[in-house]
């Protein structure tokens, strides 16, 4: 295309652009009229983990491992807050979220053996309904977009600080179940499970669509059906016996509830 192209579509696009912008600037503008609301909801959270911690002993005058893999992933939350409005339209904000699951762990220990050196046997055994839950509060700062009168846009962020809560093998006994004097087998006997916990700091950003609905509350306020997501996930060092384990946490949440705004 050629500069004079060029320059005779700019001219041309210039008056559509100035009308977008302007258009833009005065949907953002909109003053935001309700003080503030409370809200309730729930939804699901995204991601998958996968953490493992090793654990040694020496048996027989060798070093022997236990190894516990767990896999977790997202699954249902729950959303439970409100909002204040601060400035224009700018409002200052703060929910609660809440997952929890039982999750299972694989263990496989190496066991050296009684008579041979460097001849060591392996087990496995799962141990199910170990607990993982996160619980976080969600600061915000949202600013306030009336779309029209029962459309309402929120988008912003702010930080979150998430308590997790996390359930490890941490240690297991091994059992000899071989017949002399091949002693081929071994057996995981009285795994001893622990919990770390620890609040870990992160970044939320979200947004959330409120479409006013036909019920009349009074003085109470307005009700609305609100859907929203958001994203918050980082990582928290647990203790365990088996040494310092790294925990991811968080993802994107989407979720949906309703709104009483005032």
């Amino acid at each position: 295309m050629s500069k004079r192209a060029l320059l005779i579509l700019g001219l041309l696009l210039t008056p559509t652009l100035a009308s977008a912008q302007t258009s833009m600037t005065s949907t953002l503008s909109t003053p935001y009229e309700q003080r503030g609301f409370v809200q309730v909801g729930g939804g699901g959270q995204s991601g998958s983990h996968t953490l493992t911690s090793t654990s040694t002993f020496t048996i027989y005058d060798e070093p022997g491992t236990v190894a516990g893999a767990q896999e977790y992933s997202g699954g249902a939350i729950w959303n439970i807050g409100g909002g204040a409005r601060v400035w224009k339209n700018l409002v200052a904000t703060l929910n609660y979220t809440r997952k929890s699951d039982s999750i299972d762990a694989a263990v496989v220990a190496s066991v050296p053996h009684p008579l041979f050196a460097n001849r060591p046997r392996q087990t496995s055994q799962t141990i199910g309904d170990l607990k993982h839950s996160e619980n976080a509060y969600h600061l915000s700062a949202m600013w306030m977009v009336p779309l029209n009168e029962d459309l309402t846009l929120g988008f912003g962020g702010g930080p979150s600080f998430v308590n997790v809560s996390h359930e490890f093998v941490g240690s297991a006994q091994v059992q000899e179940t071989g017949v002399p004097p091949e002693f081929a087998t071994v057996a995981i006997q009285d795994v001893t499970l622990a919990r770390g916990r620890k609040t870990g700091t992160t970044v939320n950003i979200g947004a959330d669509l409120t479409y006013k609905l036909p019920v009349d509350l009074g003085q109470v306020g307005r009700l609305g059906a609100t859907l929203g997501f958001r994203y918050a996930g980082g990582e928290v060092t647990l203790p365990n016996s088996a040494g310092d384990v790294d925990v991811k946490y968080g993802g994107v949440q989407f979720w949906g509830g309703l709104r009483v705004a005032f």
